[in-house]
């Protein structure tokens, strides 16, 4: 059932919560009255407080006069009250050229991405690496190393870069090798594994042998992105007042570095959905409830999606937050955008 507040209680509710995430200390009516320049006196403020608390969107912490911002009352505060906020055009810009001075490869990106997302919010940048429901074959090389021992390169569609090792059954030269690549390349774009497997089936047994090492290596890309997290700026959120608590910081490494966060978290998510915001309980694992995640999704390519945000404690600058994400996931996507280019594009 929806609580209806009154106009001065959703105003009540705005200022406690801004006032909360900017110094983490209760609010008092007397305070709340003169900062938010309110028209009734402290006496009525506190009757509207108390009318918030009995709703639980405040507490009353201990013996403290003032209140605090309940799970319930910060969604309700994102949900409808927070006004939408965008970083400066300086810092647009500042980021754009950020990504400009690091090398063309994916890797790069989202550790980039990740850092921008910890700096520009204060707590930890998350970023996973794009996922295809099915991963395709973009391009390959072969490279000579020794007698028969041979570098297979492949950059997937959604720009994942992998190497491995292939021993040949006789020696080949470089220009052998480079011809093969050359004639089988045109055939495998945008194949993914079951068709690359299909083609190694009919071939001759050195083109086989690439092309079942290729279908290899696209079925481990796609295993490997389901638990790689790229994560940033541990050092801004263990500095917080929160993480004074004991094991706070050791339960926030446990979550960063076990895996739990996308094994729980990615299939529940829509790519489509706009910036989510999920604090305390709507994380759902018990681990996670002293946090607050800001995320959403970017694109690469028309088939693979990744995602971005920010986790931290549930006292987190929303907006800022928010804005953070959508604008870092607006960058990736284009920069995906540049270097993939996939069939879609290709009318292929």
């Amino acid at each position: 059932m929806s609580v209806q507040l009154t106009e001065r209680q959703r105003q009540i509710l705005r200022h406690v919560v801004e006032e909360y995430l900017r110094s983490g200390r209760a609010v008092g009516s007397k305070a709340l009255v003169e900062r938010a320049s309110l028209s009734v006196s402290p006496a009525t403020v506190r009757n509207d407080m108390s009318v918030l608390e009995a709703l639980d969107f405040l507490a009353h912490p201990h013996t403290s006069a003032g209140r605090v911002p309940t799970e319930h009352g910060l969604r309700y505060y994102v949900q409808h009250l927070m006004e939408e906020s965008q970083l400066t055009p300086e810092e647009q810009l500042m980021i754009r050229h950020q990504f400009r001075q690091v090398e063309q490869q994916v890797p790069s990106w989202l550790k980039l991405a990740a850092s921008v997302l910890a700096e520009t919010s204060g707590n930890v940048g998350l970023v996973t690496p794009p996922r295809a429901r099915v991963e395709r074959l973009r391009h390959f090389e072969l490279i000579s190393l020794r007698r028969r021992v041979v570098l297979l390169v492949l950059v997937t569609q959604s720009g994942t870069i992998h190497q491995s090792l292939l021993e040949l059954p006789r020696p080949l030269e470089q220009e052998e090798l480079s011809a093969l690549s050359q004639r089988l390349n045109p055939e495998l774009r945008w194949l993914d594994r079951a068709a690359i497997e299909r083609r190694a089936q009919g071939a001759e047994p050195i083109a086989a042998l690439v092309l079942q090492r290729i279908a290899e290596a696209l079925h481990f890309i796609e295993h490997q992105q389901r638990s790689e997290l790229y994560a940033e700026g541990l050092e801004h959120v263990i500095r917080q007042p929160e993480f004074a608590q004991a094991n706070l910081a050791h339960l926030l490494l446990e979550v960063l570095r076990g895996g739990m966060l996308l094994t729980w978290l990615l299939p529940q998510l829509d790519p489509s959905e706009e910036v989510r915001v999920l604090i305390g309980s709507d994380l759902a694992l018990r681990e996670l409830r002293p946090f607050s995640l800001v995320l959403t999704a970017y694109r690469s390519g028309a088939e693979s999606t990744g995602w971005l945000g920010v986790l931290g404690p549930q006292r987190m600058a929303y907006a800022r937050a928010v804005a953070a994400v959508r604008f870092l996931a607006s960058v990736v996507s284009e920069l995906m955008s540049e270097l993939s280019g996939g069939p879609d594009r290709e009318g292929g």
